[in-house]
């Protein structure tokens, strides 16, 4: 019986969570002409908190490193810098880098001497947006 009223409870407060809901919505469109600019700005924010940066890990092909990188969901106009990177004593050494338009994809190459082993990892950078780095790659170059 107790399973019952709690079912029976819960869906009366999910009901009146829907009615209470369905009001809210309708009350944008029946407002002033001086909020019909809002859901406007909320999509121009929406749409520029869409575009973003995505590096894949680098991977290692004969006699070179490659990697590659995107930004789904930017404009044309917007540009990313990508740098492959390989970890020195000292910290993360640029080996590679390149600045292109979005949305891209774009992969960098860079050669490596046959027989040595490094850490690589691709670092993106979206121009007046963030920064994202991938997943680090232990080599050895055939």
């Amino acid at each position: 019986m107790r399973t019952i009223q709690t079912t029976i409870l819960g869906a009366a407060v999910v009901a009146a969570a829907l009615t209470a809901g369905a009001p809210a919505q309708a009350a944008p469109t029946a407002k002033s002409s001086t909020t019909a600019a809002a859901p406007a700005a909320v999509t121009a924010a929406t749409t520029a908190a869409s575009c973003q940066i995505r590096v894949y890990k680098p991977e290692m092909r004969k006699g070179h490193v490659a990697a590659t990188s995107w930004a789904p969901g930017c404009r044309r106009t917007a540009r990313v810098s990508i740098q492959l990177q390989r970890k020195r004593w000292y910290g993360w050494q640029k080996i590679a880098s390149t600045t292109y338009n979005a949305p891209g994809p774009k992969t960098l190459y860079k050669g490596c001497k046959r027989g040595t082993t490094f850490t690589y990892r691709l670092m993106g950078h979206l121009m007046g947006g963030g920064n994202g780095y991938s997943p680090t790659m232990r080599a050895k170059c055939p």
